[in-house]
C-alpha cells in the first residue's frame, strides 16, 4: 500500500493571490486617496490617478507571482503513507519520515493564517499536513489503527 495525499496548491494560490494584491491596493490607495482628497499630500508626491494606475497594474502582478511561488512550495508538502511508514515535511521544509509504529499523536497547528495537523513521534520527530491536503479523511483514517485514540477525538482534545 503506497498511497499519495497532495496539497491542493490551485487554492492556495487563488486565496493568498487574492489577499495580497487586496492588501497591497488597499493598503496604498486607502492612504493616498485620504491624503489626495484632504489636500495634504506632499507636492512633489505623484498625482494621485499616476499613482492608481501604476498600483492596479503591478500590484496583481506581484501578487500573482509571489503567489505562484508560494503554492509550488506548498505543492512540496505531500504525504506518502507507505505500509510501514509516513513521510512528508517538518515546519521548516525539510523531508521526514515516521516509522507508523512510532506515531504517537495527531494535534491541530494554526501560526500566521497556515493551519495544519501536526503528526508526533516518540523519536522521529513530527510532520506536517496542511488542512488543504487532498483527501485528508482518507488519510486520518489510515492513521486512525496507529493512534491510541481515534484522530478526531486527539483533535477536538487539542481544539480545547
Amino acid at each position: 500500500m503506497n498511497a499519495t495525499f497532495q496539497v491542493d496548491w490551485r487554492q492556495i494560490f487563488k486565496s493568498v493571490a487574492i489577499f495580497m494584491s487586496s492588501a497591497i491596493i488597499g493598503g496604498i490607495l486607502i492612504p493616498v486617496g485620504i491624503a489626495t482628497i484632504s489636500g495634504r499630500s506632499p507636492k512633489h508626491a505623484v498625482p494621485f490617478t499616476s499613482m492608481v494606475i501604476y498600483v492596479l497594474l503591478f500590484a496583481p502582478l506581484f501578487s500573482i507571482a509571489f503567489a505562484f511561488v508560494i503554492s509550488q512550495w506548498f505543492r512540496l508538502a505531500s504525504i506518502t503513507v507507505s505500509e510501514e511508514a509516513i513521510r512528508g515535511r517538518t515546519y521548516w521544509g525539510r523531508k521526514n519520515e515516521i516509522p507508523l509504529s512510532d506515531v504517537t499523536k495527531l494535534t491541530r497547528f494554526s501560526s500566521n493564517g497556515i493551519r495544519a495537523i501536526v503528526i508526533h513521534s516518540r523519536y522521529h520527530g513530527k510532520i506536517y499536513i496542511s488542512d488543504r491536503t487532498e483527501r485528508l479523511t482518507e488519510l486520518l483514517a489510515l492513521l486512525a489503527p496507529y493512534l491510541n485514540e481515534r484522530p478526531n477525538q486527539a483533535m477536538q482534545r487539542t481544539a480545547r
